[in-house]
Order: structure tokens, then C-alpha cells, then sequence
């Protein structure tokens, strides 16, 4: 008898997030926010947006195919990224309009509620999203992420990590002795002509095999178009806007839905500690870290990460 009554409310949930729902499978476009926002949809299940505000959703497409049998997934081309029309202007690029674009895409498709996978830039405006629609949203499921810190607070946990990394890693002392004399000598090539460009990749991953798995990835995002300029202008984040987020972050101490924090463990831009003091702030929150992973562990060792997943998604 507690099994049906289990399977019911399962089922009433599934409903609840994906009724009323206009969802086809296949590639759509729809104006939002008077821009021409291009998403996929695939998979089964409640409804989840999943995209990035400087790369898009291509990335995502190629490597979140294990989910697509428990969410119906709508991986989209954030403003300015892939298919989508950029904004007119630069300061439209700002996170307050990357969360009106999740809100008016998830009125357009028709989901009462919405869960969100957020990964690095995306999980501080899937945060914001949570903060402001706590009504709208289902769950979040969070990647490459932390409690997030001032702009010189970032700049030295980065300094800090990768001191450490170099210490620990002869291979990663590698990566970062050529990105500087990639800089240094504003080359791609070593001096006996070997290729240098990917070390900017591998500086977010765990090791060599790791790295391999993420390069093609990001070829494909490279490809598919990231951020587009305003102008001959780039959207950078100013100290007032990162002063602005960190008022916004406090407000995550009541947030009532349910959230998964996924981190890879040597994930250089987002050190374990930091992961583990957003999940002290997130009440609901359940933290799962995946060894031998950098910024990308559901790509670094997918067959780990999509298990945890599903774990806590069936809890």
C-alpha cells in the first residue's frame, strides 16, 4: 500500500512540473525579451532548462544525454550565444536579464514549474532565478560551483588553488608553465613547434585523460559561437554587479527547493572548501563531489556523476 502511495505522488509530481506544458521535441525559436531565442528539446519527464550565458547550450546537448530519460530537457541558446540574436546593447547582457530570459522562455513553453541545470556562470543565475521565482521552480542541480566571493576574493582562491594543484601535479604544473609562455611569447606553438592551445582547457580539468574528454566539447562550443560582442564590445562583469549578486546570494538561506551540488574535486576555479560553504548556505541542498574531476564531472567521469545523479534524483 506505501509503495502505490509512493508511485502516486511521484506521478501527480511529474504532472504538476510538466502540465500545461507546449513542448515538441525538436528545435524551436521564440522571442523572447524581443530576441530570437533558439532551443532544442529532448528527453521524458519534468521539464528542465539548461543553457549558459556565454556559451550556449551545445555543449550541454552532446554530453547531458543521460538525463534526457528522467527530464524532458530544453537546452538553449542564451542571448547573444549560438542561434540566438545578441542583445542591442552591452549592459543587456547583465545576469538580471539572463533570469527574465529563463522566467519569459519557461511562460512561452507552457511548464508550471521548471527544474535547472546550472553549470559555472549558470548556477549563480540559476540561484538568482530560485531567489526570485522560488514559485517557478522545482529543483537545481548545480555544477562547478561555490559560495561565491568579491572579485579579489575570487582572483585569490584561484591563485591559491592553483598553487596548490602545482604542488600536488607535475602534469598540471605543465599546463600552467605552458599557458605562460603562451602569453609570454604570444604563440600557440612550444619551441620545437608543438601545439600549446589547449592548456587554457586543461587548466579546468583534472589530468591529461580527463582533458580529452572535455577538448572536442569545447571545439564544438568554439564552433557553435560563444558570447557575441556588442559593437566591437565584450560583456565583462564590473565590481557593482558582482556587489549586487553577493545581496542577492544571502537570500539563498531560504530557499525551499531541493539542490544538488555536483563538483569535481580538483576543480581549480572552484576549490572544494567554497562548494561545501554554499551547501552549509542552501538549507535543502545535498553535496556530492567527484574524485579525479576538475570543473567538468559529468564529462571528466560521466559514468560517476550521471550514477550520483540519478541517486539523489530518485531520493
Amino acid at each position: 500500500m506505501q509503495q502505490i502511495f509512493r508511485i502516486l505522488i511521484v506521478s501527480i509530481f511529474l504532472i504538476s512540473c510538466a502540465s500545461n506544458s507546449k513542448l515538441e521535441i525538436g528545435n524551436h525559436v521564440e522571442k523572447i525579451d524581443g530576441l530570437n531565442i533558439n532551443y532544442e528539446v529532448r528527453g521524458k519527464g519534468p521539464i528542465m532548462l539548461v543553457g549558459h550565458p556565454s556559451s550556449g547550450k551545445i555543449g550541454y546537448e552532446l554530453t547531458l544525454k543521460p538525463l534526457e530519460d528522467n527530464f524532458t530537457i530544453v537546452y538553449y541558446d542564451s542571448r547573444g550565444t549560438g542561434k540566438s540574436d545578441a542583445p542591442t546593447k552591452i549592459e543587456f547582457y547583465k545576469p538580471e536579464y539572463s533570469v527574465k530570459e529563463i522566467e519569459f522562455l519557461r511562460e512561452r513553453i507552457g511548464a508550471n514549474k521548471i527544474w535547472l541545470f546550472g553549470h559555472s556562470d549558470q548556477s549563480a543565475i540559476a540561484l538568482q532565478y530560485a531567489v526570485e521565482y522560488p514559485k517557478n521552480i522545482a529543483g537545481l542541480i548545480l555544477s562547478g560551483t561555490s559560495l561565491v566571493g568579491t572579485q579579489n576574493e575570487s582572483i585569490e582562491r584561484r591563485k591559491n588553488s592553483e598553487k596548490k594543484r602545482i604542488a600536488e601535479s607535475k602534469w598540471f604544473a605543465k599546463v600552467i608553465e605552458d599557458w605562460d609562455y603562451m602569453v609570454a611569447k604570444n604563440t600557440t606553438l612550444d619551441k620545437n613547434g608543438n601545439d600549446l592551445s589547449t592548456a587554457k582547457t586543461k587548466w579546468w580539468t583534472y589530468n591529461e585523460k580527463t582533458s580529452q574528454n572535455v577538448i572536442p566539447i569545447v571545439s564544438e562550443i568554439t564552433k557553435a559561437g560563444r558570447r557575441k560582442p556588442v559593437g566591437n564590445e565584450y560583456y565583462l562583469e564590473t565590481s557593482d554587479e558582482r556587489k549586487k549578486y553577493l545581496e542577492i546570494q544571502k537570500k539563498v538561506r531560504f530557499l525551499k527547493t531541493k539542490v544538488l551540488i555536483i563538483n569535481g574535486k580538483y576543480d581549480t576555479n572552484n576549490p572544494e572548501e567554497f562548494a561545501e560553504e554554499l551547501h552549509f548556505w542552501v538549507p535543502k541542498s545535498t553535496l556530492v563531489i567527484i574524485d579525479k574531476a576538475g570543473h567538468f564531472p559529468w564529462i571528466e567521469q560521466p559514468t560517476e556523476t550521471f550514477k550520483e545523479i540519478k541517486k539523489w534524483f530518485r531520493e
